[in-house]
């Protein structure tokens, strides 16, 4: 076991510019079944943000990738350096809230890790490629952010960002988690923690590279590389939040919009339980990738692997874009559905979804 004396650990303004030297785990949060793997890059401790007022400013960030050669986890340079073709055109983006709040956190990620990788994306062993794809996950909890960078299928072909739960807002006992495929380039990642969030939320951006592809009796690989900007978001809970869930929308929604980008996309638990939530999405110039009605039950993503009964079952978790010039948004698909580590003992409170992004010709 370890344990991590922070007096030793310094308290860097952001992930830019700052030296990265690995940390071991905290004994609460270590992961017994690695006992045998190489330090992990996490800081279990919220410092860098003591004092500092949140503003929704964009907080730089980097991702860190597993060194098979170094046997340990590195920050990446968020510069994709050298991007050869042919870069994807399509990819699939999954969101998912894994549920902080309820018993056997680790088992229950666990299971929720396997099911993703498995049954989502179809490798049957840590040892095959997953498909391009980004994966945003919303309520991880502190205490299996390791059993994230100690799962093999990750470690040999994902990045993750953030690179430890110091990059959360102080005292936060969970944030949110986005892996992107070593496929994809990422050029850019930033966190906004929202000034309004009595809930400590936040939206975590990527940037990543796509190509456009070509004609097929065209002899270049595509017509151009274009950058694609996807945010994982977790908006503020219950009743008591709906005032700010606007404001949390139009930053994220502003965000997307900015300039040298394709256009954007946002998924994540929008907690819309209430009628006041019905026109936030239009109101922030998105577009809702779900064809369907809100009241239609196909679509309910919460309200059935609840032990809470106080709320009725709703599309609480969504897939949004700006406008869809230049990309195409499949409607998304429910996962997750009945998903259990054993009988009445659910992986989530929420089902995840998933979805394709396509990256089209003007033509």
């Amino acid at each position: 076991m370890y344990e991590i004396d922070e007096s030793f650990i310094p308290s860097p303004p952001s992930d830019i510019d700052e030296p990265f030297i690995p940390s071991p785990p905290q004994s609460d949060f270590y992961d017994t079944e690695a006992e045998g793997s190489p330090p992990l890059p996490v800081r279990v401790r919220l410092r860098h943000q003591s004092g500092a007022a949140i503003n929704d400013g964009q907080i730089p960030l980097r991702a860190v990738r597993y060194s098979s050669r170094k046997k340990r986890w590195s920050q990446t340079s968020n510069c994709a350096k050298g991007i050869r073709e042919p870069l994807p055109s399509s990819i699939r983006i999954l969101t998912w809230n894994i549920d902080f709040a309820s018993p056997e956190r680790k088992k229950r990620f666990i299971t929720a890790l396997s099911y993703i990788q498995q049954h989502v994306f179809g490798c049957t062993t840590a040892n095959e490629r997953p498909e391009p794809c980004c994966i945003l996950l919303q309520e991880v909890h502190v205490s299996v952010f390791t059993l994230i960078l100690n799962a093999e299928w990750v470690r040999r072909y994902f990045i993750v960002i953030p690179t430890g739960t110091d990059r959360w807002p102080e005292h936060s006992s969970y944030g949110n988690v986005t892996l992107v495929s070593r496929t994809i380039p990422v050029v850019n990642a930033f966190t906004i923690m929202f000034s309004n969030s009595a809930m400590n939320r936040t939206a975590i951006f990527v940037d990543i590279k796509l190509c456009i592809p070509a004609l097929e009796d065209e002899p270049r690989l595509s017509r151009g590389i274009v950058t694609l900007r996807i945010a994982n978001t977790h908006l503020e809970s219950l009743p008591a939040g709906a005032p700010a869930r606007p404001r949390q929308m139009k930053l994220v929604a502003d965000a997307l919009r900015e300039q040298g980008l394709i256009g954007g996309i946002v998924a994540g638990d929008m907690n819309a339980i209430g009628p006041s939530d019905g026109g936030i999405v239009e109101d922030a110039g998105l577009y809702d990738a779900w064809q369907g009605d809100d009241d239609d039950e196909e679509g309910f993503t919460w309200g059935y692997q609840s032990p809470n009964n106080r709320f009725r079952p709703g599309r609480l978790d969504k897939v949004l874009s700006t406008r869809p010039e230049g990309f195409i948004v499949e409607e998304p698909e429910r996962i997750g559905i009945g998903e259990a580590i054993r009988q009445d003992t659910w992986v989530s409170d929420h089902f995840g979804l998933v979805t394709r992004v396509h990256i089209v010709r003007d033509d």
